[in-house]
């Protein structure tokens, strides 16, 4: 997600400078036109004109402003998911609530919670740490979209359970396997949310933002994120 960002500003930078490097050859040019000036010193205004060019990109890395356009989409993107799956969220509480399914419910209403501690560290505790804060984002991310996706799945079984149950006898079996990966799914559920609230526990308690690199909270989520991803194909 990171890269994106980084990928975005900078074609955006390089067009920039594209256009600043073509005035300035205009600039050269309507120099040494104007004034007739020797090519001595023709040469010298475009080589000054060359190095002012050179030290915009440079200053607009040098003085952070990069990493401050960086992270500032990256609280951007992160402030549209977070509504986003907000939204969908309460669709699915909905649709859980009058499928009866009161632990999905429930876990909707955690998923919510742990969101709102995500979103709280991610636009504060680790703002103007943009390796940090990206790799958190990522990670923790794609293990709430397995949760969510979760969630989603057990109203598409509610509603095939809620059918087989009026087909008994005749549907008994595959009415048992719908059960079984409904209680499947809200298990998961429970391992990642605990996974998840521990990890902002800990996040929530370190010190300084390089602490986060050193601890086990990064592989913990990765770890987490590799999962969710192996079941989301």
């Amino acid at each position: 997600m990171c890269g994106k960002l980084t990928a975005d500003r900078g074609t955006l930078l390089i067009k920039a400078i594209a256009a600043a490097a073509f005035a300035t050859l205009l600039l050269v040019a309507a120099f040494s036109w104007w004034f007739q000036a020797p090519w001595i010193v023709t040469l010298g205004y475009a080589a000054v004109s060359i190095l002012a060019l050179a030290i915009v990109p440079l200053s607009y890395r040098w003085f952070g402003f990069l990493d401050r356009d960086v992270i500032r989409g990256l609280l951007d993107q992160e402030e549209r998911e977070h509504n986003e799956m907000m939204e969908r969220l309460s669709t699915v509480q909905n649709d859980l609530t009058e499928l009866q399914n009161e632990e999905g419910a429930k876990q909707v209403i955690t998923l919510k919670h742990l969101l709102n501690d995500f979103h709280e560290v991610i636009a504060n505790r680790f703002q103007g740490k943009q390796l940090s804060s990206s790799t958190y984002l990522d990670a923790a991310r794609n293990v709430q979209n397995q949760t969510l996706q979760n969630l989603s799945d057990m109203v598409g079984i509610g509603h095939s359970i809620s059918s087989l149950q009026r087909q008994r006898p005749l549907a008994s079996e595959q009415l048992t396997i719908q059960q079984d990966r409904l209680a499947s799914l809200l298990s998961e559920n429970r391992g990642l949310f605990k996974a998840l609230s521990d990890t902002s526990i800990e996040v929530a308690n370190i010190q300084e933002v390089s602490e986060f690199e050193r601890t086990e909270t990064l592989a913990r989520l990765k770890d987490l994120s590799s999962i969710a991803k192996q079941h989301s194909q």
